[in-house]
Formats: C-alpha cells, sequence, structure tokens
C-alpha cells in the first residue's frame, strides 16, 4: 500500500518534467533561430537579458545602444519568462524595464547557478551601486 503512494506521487513531477522537456525540444525544432542571451552596456554597467526568435536582427538593435553581446546559445521563451519570475521572486529589481539589471555580482552568482549564459561576466569586476548615497562635492588636489 505504501509503495502504490509513494509511485503515485512520483508520477506528477515525472510527468510535468517530461512535459516540460517535450515543448523545449518541440519549441526548439519549430523556432530554429531561437536564443536566449546576456548584453553588457559597460557605461552604465547594465546587464540586459532577453529572448528572441529572430536574433540576429536583435542583436543589431540592441548593439545599436551600446551594449555588448557576452553570450547567447539556443533557448525558449519559457526560459527567459521562467528565469524573469526567478529573479523577482529572490528579490533582484529590474532598473530601465524588465530585463534590464544593475550589474553586480550577486546578478552575475544567480545567473550562473540558473543556468544562463553569462560568458566571462563571472570573471568581471563592477562597482556596488549605493541607493541614497550622497557625493559631496570636493575640489580636485591639483
Amino acid at each position: 500500500m505504501l509503495f502504490d503512494q509513494i509511485e503515485k506521487a512520483l508520477q506528477a513531477p515525472t510527468m510535468d518534467a517530461v512535459i516540460a522537456l517535450t515543448e523545449r525540444f518541440q519549441d526548439l525544432e519549430i523556432k530554429p533561430e531561437a536564443m536566449v542571451f546576456t548584453f553588457l552596456r559597460r557605461i552604465d554597467e547594465t546587464i540586459l537579458i532577453g529572448y528572441s526568435e529572430a536574433f540576429s536582427s536583435t542583436r543589431k538593435d540592441i548593439q545599436q545602444r551600446d551594449f555588448v553581446l557576452v553570450e547567447a546559445r539556443r533557448g525558449t521563451r519559457r526560459e527567459e519568462r521562467l528565469l524573469l519570475m526567478t529573479l523577482q521572486e529572490i528579490g533582484l529589481k529590474p532598473t530601465y524595464n524588465s530585463h534590464c539589471f544593475a550589474a553586480d555580482s550577486s546578478l552575475i552568482r544567480h545567473l550562473n547557478h540558473l543556468g544562463w549564459p553569462i560568458g566571462d561576466l563571472k570573471s568581471l569586476t563592477f562597482r556596488k551601486k549605493r541607493h541614497n548615497q550622497r557625493f559631496s562635492h570636493q575640489p580636485d588636489d591639483h
């Protein structure tokens, strides 16, 4: 009796995993240019993450805004949605829009753990951005 209950309890998560894998491979088959990606704009240390079904044109558009491609790989819109929901749930807030985040070690660590393409971002250092920080104007010592 207990074995039947355990078997029944394991069936639902197993079926969910099979369905998710099937959806992923069907999406990748139907959309051969679909990519998930990470871009970096160094001037304001902004990371842009996203998904595109036509990556080559998306890449050109994003690079015109001074972003540099960090890494991209084949992926699905579902991956992007799940990543954005997860980042929100762990308390990482977007900046300019729902796909842009302040580049910091916490974000990079989470993206890495979640399997998002981040290229060499792990090795880069970013300055800490402090909210409510007041700057005093002091003359240079020249």
